[in-house]
């Protein structure tokens, strides 16, 4: 097995569809409205109203963070290009739809970005405008999130969104990953070709702090 590097993709994009934690406030809001039309008022719910909406925004957040902070073996990339998507014992978990995979070859890749963030590191992955993408895709997406709203239970039928392109003009994709910055570039550099940069965008602490000591280094000259 030829070298390869690994890392954790943070939240819930290697499992579920994109924009999935966006519906789960509309639907928590949606049963607090059926509550309050269908419910007729009786004694107990007057002062019941309210820990029963604060329960109903604690459920909200608590899944919205869980499923924001979840970690899944989905990145990996190695002398041929980058995979993304389920693997190893994860795979098994799942239906067949959220098994899938998406390899991005080296020769299609174009440029490799990477930031910092508070988790780790974000890396964006632009491929060459002439790379097959489908940009049919923006209205599936759109017509698929519409029905996932309505429909719940549709999201079960749709592929993650950590496999499909964010943008399509040029296509590139956007990964977040439990990992520095710094490790990021150096685990991919040995793997990517000549032609594929790899720029690391620092963070606005960095830049700081390197601008105060370039000042104090001028002051001392």
């Amino acid at each position: 097995m030829g070298n390869r590097y690994t890392a954790l993709v943070k939240g819930s994009s290697a499992v579920f569809p994109r924009g999935f934690g966006w519906l789960i406030p509309v639907w928590y809001a949606a049963i607090v409205l059926v509550v309050k039309i269908k419910v007729k008022p009786a004694s107990w719910f007057t002062w019941y109203a309210p820990y029963a909406f604060g329960i109903t925004v604690l459920a909200t957040l608590t899944l919205i963070i869980v499923l924001s902070t979840m970690r899944n073996n989905a990145f990996v990339a190695d002398e041929s290009g980058i995979l993304l998507g389920l693997r190893g014992a994860a795979r098994r978990r799942f239906s067949r739809r959220r098994r899938q995979t998406t390899h991005l070859p080296w020769t299609e890749v174009q440029e490799l970005k990477i930031a910092s963030r508070p988790y780790g590191a974000r890396v964006e992955i632009v491929l060459h405008r002439d790379s097959v993408a489908d940009s049919h895709d923006l209205i599936w997406q759109a017509v698929a999130t519409v029905v996932t709203l309505l429909i719940p239970i549709a999201y079960l039928f749709r592929s993650p969104g950590l496999i499909r392109p964010r943008s399509y003009n040029p296509p590139r994709y956007r990964i977040q990953l439990y990992v520095r910055a710094e490790e990021l570039r150096l685990g991919l550099a040995p793997l990517a070709p000549p032609t594929v940069p790899i720029n690391v965008r620092r963070t606005w602490r960095a830049r700081a702090l390197g601008a105060l000591r370039r000042s104090r280094l001028a002051t001392a000259a």
